[in-house]
């Protein structure tokens, strides 16, 4: 059964939250466990989830090379930083759902090799297994393949709330499968084969599509607490070496974070050029919008971000700039109060800058991403990029990408694996539901 737990912190005017999952209710029969450091190999589903996230961006990274501070030292910035705690709070959300996807995915590759195919028509009638019908045998490679997992998200073996810890004792036994999960082909923005898995049949809450190559994977997750309801998306191109992962929060605050990541090379390390966004409406307490673009790696990282909000009826645009070791200490920060966008801004730095990551931009979609160009729509408000002819309220697994528009400032991400498909644009209301855009019309380039 998975469990999310959600931790919301105020940091400044910005509310951040934090996801855990964990793995329970399953039971084994023990068999011998084989001790090797040999990984699982996926052939029937893609072979990997994610790039490879590097550790500063958790702030578990060595910053052996770098020496202008230690964590918690008195020249740390940590406390003052804006951008720095919602990239770790979301690579850290980012690191549980993936590790929770990549077992489903290792599970489902583990049936469709014992010849349980799309085709396979058993289980309910319709190909569908409930939790618990069957059996995997969880060996010790599908273990270290997690291990890596979370490795690659600066995680480390048996960590509290990590997959890996909850799925070592494990090892070496067959166990009753945990969730429910049904295969099936489609043809669909360029995916060609499906699985859905939950609680049980009736209660399917995520979704994994991928592509014929079996290089492109996109996943589709959901879960509720209280009154609030909590979507997700994450996408991996193994053509492209790019991730992108957003989760959206609707009920008692609506907000969404994204992060989107593409491999770079020639670094210390795990090496990526990212871009992450996030946007709230508190109604008459205000709405935002930040994005930030940068560049990290094993040993540290550097971002900078534009903010517009509204609040009390005024309309207000900020910027930042944070450098930060791979331990987690951010060396500098600056502070931008107008025009941070152009080249004449005035900006105010506290702390020691390091030019290895600053760069004026940073292309986060790798080198074949889509530009995305949205006309017809120009109203504030958060919107849904979704196949042309499906709802995402019955197929969210349609939405190929996302948009906002907060106080002047738009951006518009697309992650599907095609862009030769048609896409509507959807506006997505605070309680979740979704309006159509008509006379919006979507071109990707």
């Amino acid at each position: 059964m998975k469990k999310i737990s959600y931790i919301i912190t105020l940091i400044s005017i910005i509310s951040l939250f934090l996801i855990g999952c964990s793995s329970d209710d399953t039971a084994a029969t023990a068999t011998t466990a084989a001790a090797d450091n040999s990984t699982n190999e996926r052939s029937n589903t893609p072979a990997k989830s994610s790039v490879a996230t590097p550790s500063s961006m958790s702030g578990s990274g060595s910053a052996s090379s770098r020496t202008a501070t230690a964590y918690g030292d008195d020249s740390d910035l940590s406390s003052s930083s804006m951008i720095y705690p919602m990239i770790k709070a979301i690579v850290g959300m980012m690191k549980s759902t993936v590790s929770m996807a990549d077992l489903n995915l290792m599970l489902v590759d583990a049936r469709i090799a014992d010849n349980f195919t799309a085709s396979t028509t058993a289980g309910d009638g319709n190909g569908c297994y409930e939790k618990g019908s069957y059996t995997i045998n969880f060996t010790q490679g599908m273990y270290n393949s997690l291990v890596a997992m979370e490795e690659d998200f600066g995680g480390e073996e048996g960590a509290e709330d990590s997959m890996s810890a909850d799925m070592k004792a494990l090892i070496g036994t067959d166990m009753d499968g945990p969730v429910a999960y049904k295969f099936i082909d489609i043809t669909s923005g360029g995916y060609t084969q499906e699985v859905s898995t939950g609680e049980s049949c009736d209660n399917m809450t995520e979704t994994f599509r991928w592509n014929t190559a079996k290089t492109k994977l996109a996943s589709q997750f959901k879960d509720t607490m209280g009154d609030d309801t909590f979507k997700g998306t994450f996408t991996y191109n193994g053509d492209d070496n790019v991730s992108t992962f957003s989760v959206e929060m609707s009920g008692s605050v609506a907000m969404k974070l994204s992060l989107k990541m593409a491999t770079c090379t020639g670094m210390t390390g795990d090496c990526a050029v990212f871009s992450f966004s996030q946007s709230y409406d508190m109604g008459a307490s205000g709405t935002g919008l930040m994005k930030a673009d940068g560049k990290a790696d094993d040993s540290g990282g550097y971002a900078t971000a534009l903010l517009s909000m509204t609040s009390s009826g005024m309309n207000m645009k900020m910027g930042y700039k944070e450098y930060w070791e791979g331990d987690g200490a951010v060396t500098a920060n600056a502070v931008c109060q107008s025009n941070c966008d152009s080249a004449a801004a005035q900006w105010t730095t506290t702390g020691t800058t390091n030019d290895t990551y600053a760069q004026d931009s940073y292309d986060s979609d790798g080198a074949n991403g889509a530009t995305v160009s949205v006309s017809g729509v120009t109203a504030d408000g958060s919107y849904m990029l979704v196949i042309t002819g499906e709802d995402p309220t019955t197929n969210p697994e349609a939405a190929l990408g996302m948009g906002e528009i907060r106080s002047g400032k738009t951006n518009w991400d697309f992650w599907g694996p095609d862009m030769t498909i048609g896409l509507d644009v959807y506006l997505i209301n605070d309680d979740g539901t979704f309006d159509i855009q008509s006379g919006a019309s979507v071109t990707l380039s």
